[in-house]
This record gives structure tokens, C-alpha cells and sequence, in this order.
């Protein structure tokens, strides 16, 4: 344990047209690579109802079949055919009525298990096997099954940023790479500047540099924060018909319409900091002259646990009050109950009342905690660089009952 002496506050295809006087926006999952992960808004804007009897009955049945957990698989596919390269996969899980939200991307060139192929690069299985391939070795490699999937296609993602009337990006460095032979062209300049779906592609799909694919996972994951702001901010509701138009061309889901609306309620619940987001961490090598991401079996499950399950959230605990050793007495009966504490120190100002900070989305694992201590208010304070995932700052209710 380190000191820290601040205070840390702070179905198979969904091709059914939306034609009818409800608009449906999407903010689904997929890019290439990219999570474009969405939602579907619906707007009223007069008139009957949609003559399909078949509407009535995904608006009013329970969103997700009642599920209190759903898990999705968001995964981008380098062309139109159906069998390219799988260059984004990503993992979702989303609790619908706590509002939480975790994402865990998989490095394209994992070197994983494919049912019938043997140990290849992950996003090969696609272009074997297609959607169900894909889905069955991402299931294999996390160890649990997926409710949906969303799928999305290079030539879709170019038309979904159009169809937004592009997006505006901190381009971070100078980016330029041509491939003759994939047709490819990426040529950026650094600063803010609006970009049209080619562009948001081309940076989105950068990775010659020394960061190579691990850069451009953290570049889908910025672009993931920005879409969602653009998305769900209400001066874009004009642009809806168009979206929700080319949103069913060119995206493969199993997602019905009220399932949608109920992800579009709980991303905007969340906030663009409100979203577990973290890589499955691997150590590049060469396998048959091939670069590969080596990946252990042990750092894959703890990266589900924690990330996806919310479950092992770090903590650090602050004593704001004056009794001396609090913070310390604290973080060992944690510890004795399994909980992982990175941080004891003091708070910078007295507290009547214990609080719980939960900086990362581990809402229910801050109520958990609140429970084992006996005590504690859970306030939500997003903070992508705290030490820890929650911080407990002690208050005099607490050292009351520790005397």
C-alpha cells in the first residue's frame, strides 16, 4: 500500500425499416475499428401508430427478455462480404436497471483457439467462419456466452458518420499511411478539426506507429466518448430519419427495437465517463514469421472479472477524522474480506459522514463496499486516472462504532 494524502473527490439481421412516425436513432456497438456502440432514440412526431402488429410487441415486451445482465458482442469487419477480417472486437456487458456499462477490447491479433483452425490471430475467425465463428472463439477465450451482437462493416461505418454530419476529433499527431492494394488512404494533420466518415475511419484505423494496435484500441475507445456525446446531444435530433435510414443498411444486429431504446436510456445515464473501458492485455512475439499477441489464460479471466463483472475493484481509504490509525485498522479488515486496497492516507478536510467515491463504473462494488464497512454514502465521481477504482473517505459515523 502507497500514501496518498489527497482527497480523491472530485432475428439473425435486423433489416426491417423504421418507417414510421417514430424515429429511432442508433448508437449501437462496431466500427472499424471502432465501438460505435449505441442506442435507439424514439421521438413522437404525431399520428397513428405503425400498422405492423409485430412493433406493438417488441415496444411493449420487457427490454433485453427481462434480463438483469446482457452481454454484447460489438465487432467491426474490414468489407462488405460478410467473411473479411474481424479488426474490432469488443466485449459489452450492461446492467439495464443499475445503469452500468463495461467494455473489454480484444487486440485483432490475439493469438486465440478457433474452433477448427486451431491457435490463429483472433480476427481470422470472422473471415473463416463469418458471425458465428467469431462469436463461438470470443466466447471460448472470455468464458461466457453472448445474448447479442452487432456487426458493422467498413463502407457502413463511413456512411454512419456521414449520416451524423461527420464528427469532430483532437487529432492527436500527424497520421499518414497509404496501402495501394487495400485502396487505403490516411492522411491527417494534429488539431481539432472536423472529420467526415472517411477521415474518422482513417483515424480510427491508424496504427503505424510505435504504438501500433494498442494506439489504435485507445483511439476507438476516444472515439467511442466522443460519438456518444454527438449522438445523444439534442441538437442533432434533425438528423435522426437519415442515421436510423443507414443505420438499418448497413448494420447486423439481433438487438429488437425496444432493446435499443432501453441501451439508449442506460448510455445516456452513464455519461461518456460512466463506462468501464479497458484492452485485454497481452506480450507481442513472432509465431511462424507472424506478430501475434500473446495472451495468458490467468490476466484474460482477471481482466473479465474486473473489468466486465465489476468484481475486484481497488480501493483506497482516507481517514477524515481525528482518530489516529482509522484509515489503516480499515484497509486491513478489507483486506481480510478480500478486497484490494492500493492506497491508505488521511483526507484533507474532516468528515461527518463516510463516503464512497466510485471513479470507474463500479457502482454495485461501491453499494457492496458501503455494506461490508456498515456505513458509507456512494457518490459518483468519474476519474479515468484515479489510483483507485473507489475511494473511501472515513467519516466520524464510522470511527464512532471503530472506538
Amino acid at each position: 500500500m502507497t500514501d496518498l494524502t489527497s482527497n480523491a473527490e472530485a432475428a439473425i439481421t435486423t433489416k426491417t425499416r423504421l418507417a414510421f412516425q417514430w424515429w429511432w436513432l442508433i448508437w449501437v456497438a462496431a466500427g472499424i475499428p471502432v465501438f460505435l456502440c449505441g442506442a435507439v432514440l424514439g421521438l413522437v412526431s404525431g399520428g397513428g401508430p405503425p400498422g405492423q402488429a409485430h412493433w406493438f410487441s417488441e415496444i411493449l415486451a420487457p427490454s433485453f427478455g427481462g434480463r438483469e445482465r446482457v452481454t454484447l458482442l460489438a465487432l467491426g469487419v474490414d468489407d462488405s462480404e460478410g467473411r473479411g477480417l474481424a479488426d474490432t472486437v469488443i466485449a459489452v456487458v450492461v446492467w439495464p436497471r443499475s445503469g452500468e456499462i463495461a467494455a473489454l477490447s480484444i487486440p485483432r491479433d490475439s493469438r486465440v483457439y478457433v474452433p477448427g483452425l486451431g491457435s490463429r490471430r483472433i480476427n481470422e475467425a470472422h473471415s473463416f467462419g463469418g458471425l458465428p465463428l467469431m462469436i463461438e472463439t470470443v466466447e471460448l477465450l472470455l468464458g461466457f456466452p453472448f445474448d447479442y451482437y452487432v456487426e458493422v462493416n467498413v463502407p457502413g461505418l463511413v456512411e454512419l458518420v456521414d449520416a451524423m454530419g461527420g464528427i469532430d476529433m483532437e487529432v492527436e499527431k500527424r497520421m499518414y499511411y497509404r496501402d495501394r492494394a487495400q485502396n487505403l488512404v490516411i492522411d491527417l494533420q494534429p488539431g481539432r478539426q472536423h472529420l467526415n466518415g472517411r477521415q474518422a475511419v482513417g483515424y480510427i484505423r491508424f496504427r503505424h506507429d510505435a504504438q501500433g494496435d494498442l494506439g489504435r484500441i485507445e483511439r476507438q475507445h476516444k472515439f467511442l466518448s466522443v460519438a456518444a456525446d454527438h449522438l445523444l446531444s439534442s441538437d442533432r435530433l434533425a438528423g435522426i430519419p437519415k442515421l436510423a435510414d443507414t443505420f438499418v443498411e448497413t448494420v447486423t444486429t439481433n438487438l429488437t427495437v425496444r432493446d435499443m431504446l432501453s441501451l439508449k436510456k442506460v448510455l445516456r445515464a452513464a455519461g461518456r465517463d460512466g463506462i468501464r473501458m479497458a484492452t485485454v492485455p497481452g506480450r507481442p512475439r513472432l509465431v511462424n514469421d507472424q506478430s501475434v499477441l500473446e495472451l495468458d489464460a490467468r490476466e484474460v479471466q482477471q481482466a473479465v472479472d474486473r473489468v466486465l463483472w465489476g468484481e475486484g475493484a481497488t480501493i483506497a481509504v482516507l481517514n477524515a477524522t481525528h482518530l489516529s490509525g482509522l484509515a489503516t485498522r480499515t484497509a486491513a479488515r478489507l483486506e481480510r474480506t478480500a478486497y484490494e486496497v492500493v492506497a491508505v492516507g488521511n483526507a484533507e478536510q474532516m468528515s461527518d459522514t463516510t463516503v464512497i467515491l466510485e471513479h470507474r463504473g463500479h457502482s454495485r462494488a461501491a453499494q457492496q463496499l458501503a455494506a461490508a464497512l456498515g456505513a458509507g454514502v456512494v457518490s459518483s465521481a468519474p476519474d479515468p486516472d484515479s489510483q483507485a477504482d473507489l475511494t473511501v473517505i472515513l467519516g466520524r459515523d464510522l470511527a464512532g462504532s471503530a472506538r
